[in-house]
């Protein structure tokens, strides 16, 4: 993501990351980003 050129490149590295989850790891992703400290 950091070392993309551009914004649709670094899109991309997103759109990529997510296609690439599990269920059971989409799910510990989100409660991860989604849970307070």
């Amino acid at each position: 993501f950091d070392a993309a050129p551009d914004d649709r490149a670094a899109r991309r590295v997103v759109i990529d990351q997510i296609a690439s989850l599990t269920d059971a790891a989409a799910r510990a992703l989100h409660t991860r980003l989604t849970s307070r400290p």
